[in-house]
């Protein structure tokens, strides 16, 4: 479903403010300063709580039609973990889906309530298909579409590392996330100054999606809690639209079609997060 925050407020920064100090105190260190530094900043108190939840939707029109599911995402390691199904009219199809992420790399293995269901060119002993994500969604689409867009984003959705790309930020306002105190901003992320200003270790995986995606800048909103962490994300499906949820809600492009989302909601930062990589003898590798 497309989903978005309860209770906001569409304030700007200077009178959130004033609000928040007429409640008995000032506004959170983590809100204050230069917006574009804010979300940069967000990225790194985002990994330094380790690992959390996360609740992922990617929604292709306004009846909810996607995949949506939840994992775990591991910062110190950047490994994720996602178990995913199909939703709105495609829910019938009864599709369950499993992914991992090691970095740059990610695997895929898929199943249907219906019998089969399996990823193309994986065999019940070989059930996951791995590989750079570009390589992944490329071979899986018939199969997995629209998961496969999701592959290609930084860290098949679950890395906020690609904050560190931001170019330009605009303060829209509080709202609150599922019961959290957030303050939103409408941004535009650079991949390639994300990688750039990325530690070596992350690199590979926003390199990754910098290579599948293009050299486009990213639309998107982030959802920023009082400690500067990152609490809700959500991107355009399609980068070149240059529409964000923040310029009056719209879901409707310009010209008329549903925008096509992924929304992504973090919680229980901290989680213990025991990810484990599928053994090479149960991979295929992507061609």
């Amino acid at each position: 479903m497309l989903r978005r925050a309860v209770g906001g407020v569409g304030l700007t920064g200077a009178l959130l403010v004033g609000l928040v100090g007429a409640c008995g105190g000032p506004a959170p260190q983590a809100w204050r300063g230069n917006p574009v530094s804010v979300v940069r900043a967000a990225a790194d108190r985002t990994e330094a709580a380790g690992s959390a939840r996360v609740d992922v939707t990617l929604a292709q029109d306004t009846a909810g039609t996607g995949v949506s599911g939840t994992g775990l995402v591991d910062w110190s390691t950047g490994d994720a973990s996602l178990n995913l199904g199909r939703t709105g009219a495609a829910a019938a199809r009864g599709d369950h889906f499993t992914v991992v992420v090691g970095g740059g790399t990610d695997y895929v293995t898929g199943s249907s309530a219906r019998g089969g269901g399996a990823v193309p060119g994986t065999t019940p002993t070989r059930p996951w298909l791995a590989g750079p994500p570009g390589a992944v969604a490329t071979a899986a689409h018939t199969r997995i579409a629209p998961l496969d867009t999701l592959l290609m984003r930084p860290g098949a959705a679950t890395d906020v590392a690609f904050l560190r790309g931001t170019v330009d930020a605009l303060a829209y306002g509080g709202q609150e996330v599922e019961g959290v105190n957030t303050f939103r901003y409408s941004v535009h992320i650079d991949l390639a100054e994300a990688a750039a200003a990325s530690p070596a270790a992350e690199r590979p995986a926003i390199e990754a999606a910098a290579a599948a995606i293009g050299p486009v800048r990213w639309p998107a909103d982030v959802w920023i809690d009082e400690h500067g962490r990152v609490v809700r994300i959500e991107l355009a499906e399609d980068p070149e639209l240059h529409t964000t949820t923040t310029r009056g809600n719209l879901l409707i492009t310009d010209d008329g079609n549903p925008l096509a989302l992924t929304d992504l909601v973090f919680s229980e930062f901290g989680v213990p997060a025991k990810i484990s990589l599928p053994s090479p003898d149960q991979v295929v590798e992507a061609q």
